[in-house]
């Protein structure tokens, strides 16, 4: 069969300002994928930049092409099965919408196609929508409320209004929230532009100033452990990942830029139970990955969901010793479940290593060559914004560390230590492991 994996970008990404620089390459998983997979002739289509697909061995689409011609040009090469790897972009995380509207045009071709729907990229895009969908299915979330930016501020284009009825109820609902509160966006990216605020005052003034730009969300803070989780497979077929820990910055909130992953740790029967029962009934297809809060109340939050590949992927690609491609693959077109009681799934001993994912700075190529060879670093992913202005948003090198017990991690993280000895994250990294003893 001929099975070909595609993503598309919504923005017009200039591969000269930003740059992915991987270590193994992408074109190194693919080719062993594609040797240990021989009796299936496998292609990757995607537009630039080319996150988690082969950096030479793709097929680029234009980046001007639209969804339309980006699904003709994969009906051109007569494929089988087409799988669906969605990645995300600035400054909306909506790819998922993306990669779904090529996936009914491929669908309608009669190409068998794994991909989430229009509908579940909807849901999941609009974090609104979100928490209605998990409140019908009686998940727990942390209470909150929905300010719609037009009615908050109707008097500016309405002279006739007095009294902004609409702003009262929602002071009104604010009121009702236990402190300290979330404030973010409906539609953004990750914790991007995520504000925590500690009084009411201080929730008014956020409303009425200029960075209350667009619809709202303002959530309870909930106190508890931050987790990550991802899900794979198809309806009837999913497997739960075992779960990662996330550190917190110090308003309380995982940071993208300088988050710590720390694991695996065996899900609990019921949060499994929830996870598959949210899988199904959005019907995930492929990759969807889930951000949960362990109270102090002992309840399970969920927070987020992002139905595409995340943060998280390289990190089980390296827990399972298998390529982004491969439990792809296997877990939709094989229909098989990832068994973690079988060790041809991870290693050869049939034991889950332990892994830590940590933020380094920037570095050069020739220095990410040196740090790749240090026992037990095995994975390195940097992104570079030669575009951002501020050093903090030209990005980071992802780094995974893998070893047998904690002890092993930790001494990969000091040798990091001694190259980077002024860095937070690695002194963080270094804290988290120095915890786990106890």
């Amino acid at each position: 069969m001929k099975i070909i994996f595609y993503s598309t970008n919504s923005n017009q990404s200039d591969s000269s300002l930003f740059k992915i620089d991987v270590l193994q390459k992408n074109d190194d998983f693919f080719l062993q994928f594609k040797q240990k997979n021989h009796k299936h002739d496998f292609i990757c289509v995607t537009q630039e930049p080319k996150m988690f697909m082969p950096e030479t061995l793709s097929v680029i689409v234009p980046k001007s092409c639209d969804y339309k011609e980006f699904a003709k040009r994969i009906i051109d090469l007569k494929p089988d099965i087409a799988i669906a790897m969605t990645f995300w972009v600035n400054p909306y995380d909506w790819l998922t919408i993306n990669d779904a509207l090529v996936g009914e045009l491929l669908a309608s071709a009669e190409i068998k196609t794994f991909c989430h729907s229009v509908e579940t990229g909807l849901i999941c895009f609009d974090k609104y929508r979100t928490r209605h969908a998990l409140e019908k299915l009686a998940i727990d979330i942390p209470r909150g409320i929905f300010v719609d930016h037009d009615m908050y501020f109707c008097a500016g284009s309405h002279k006739e209004v007095v009294h902004n009825v609409y702003r009262e109820s929602v002071f009104s609902q604010m009121k009702k929230l236990r402190l300290p509160i979330v404030i973010k966006d409906t539609s953004g990216l990750s914790s991007y532009g995520m504000t925590v605020v500690n009084t009411y005052g201080e929730f008014a003034n956020y409303l009425n100033s200029k960075r209350n730009n667009s619809n709202r969300i303002a959530e309870e803070f909930i106190k508890g452990q931050q987790f990550g989780v991802e899900i794979y497979g198809i309806a009837g077929n999913y497997t739960v990942m075992p779960m990662f820990l996330f550190s917190v910055n110090q308003y309380g909130i995982t940071s993208p830029k300088q988050s710590v992953k720390f694991g695996p740790f065996c899900v609990p029967k019921k949060l499994k139970e929830m996870l598959l029962k949210i899988a199904a009934t959005l019907d995930f297809s492929g990759c969807a990955q889930i951000d949960l809060v362990f109270g102090e109340d002992g309840k399970w939050y969920v927070i987020e969901i992002n139905p595409r590949l995340s943060g998280m992927s390289y990190t089980y690609s390296v827990l399972l010793n298998k390529s982004i491609f491969e439990m792809l693959y296997l877990s939709c077109v094989e229909n098989e479940k990832i068994d973690f009681t079988k060790s041809k799934w991870f290693s050869e001993d049939g034991k889950l290593p332990k892994i830590i994912n940590l933020k380094l700075p920037l570095i050069e190529t020739n220095a990410m060559q040196k740090i790749i060879k240090i026992k037990g670093i095995k994975f390195l992913n940097q992104t570079n914004d030669l575009a951002a202005k501020q050093e903090r948003e030209k990005g980071f090198c992802e780094c995974i560390i893998s070893g047998k017990d904690n002890e092993e991690l930790l001494e990969t993280v000091q040798k990091l230590r001694i190259i980077f000895p002024e860095d937070s994250i690695v002194q963080l990294a270094e804290s988290m492991l120095k915890h786990a003893r106890h």
